[in-house]
């Protein structure tokens, strides 16, 4: 009797999988759940709080910029998955900043992101500053020997990673 209950169970639990992989959310509805409440329905920002997403691809044109946008606490510690932090990140820049993507733009893979995500920034500030002196550096065209600050300069990876 045991078995045949499991057995039903089991397939009821089967049958039900499709229909919750179905309802994965597209882009734009997890950015709504998980970062509307900070960066604003358009991106805008929060003074003080949450900085805007508009023009946040600019970052991806300084050297460390690309895994920053993924190691902010906000989006490394999110609940999303990998695949989502990346689905979101893209459609973030596609729709907040596609006028600032560099030529040949690559979009986040989820690989990339479970990389980036090993990565806690405890000097956040600091580092936000440092990647704006250098973009504003590349925009004034004076792009000449800077490098990705150090890896210890507000970086280390988390004492211990979870699965996402």
């Amino acid at each position: 009797m045991r078995t045949k209950i499991a057995a039903v169970a089991l397939g009821g639990l089967l049958l039900a999988l499709p229909a919750a992989l179905a309802r994965a959310e597209p882009p734009q509805k997890l950015y709504e759940l998980n970062c509307w409440g900070c960066h604003g329905a358009n991106g805008e920002g929060v003074k003080d709080t949450a900085p805007t997403l508009v023009g946040v691809a600019k970052f991806l044109k300084a050297p460390g910029g690309r895994s920053y946008l993924i190691e902010v606490p906000g989006v490394s510690y999110s609940k999303l998955s990998d695949a989502e932090v990346a689905a979101v990140m893209n459609w973030v820049l596609g729709n907040f900043s596609k006028q600032n993507l560099p030529a040949g733009f690559t979009p986040y893979t989820a690989a990339e992101v479970k990389r980036y995500r090993k990565i806690h920034l405890p000097r956040l500030a600091e580092t936000r500053k440092h990647l704006l002196k250098e973009i504003a550096a590349e925009s004034a065209g004076d792009s000449g020997g800077r490098d990705a600050p150090p890896r210890g300069f507000g970086a280390r990876p988390l004492a211990s990673s979870t699965a996402r």
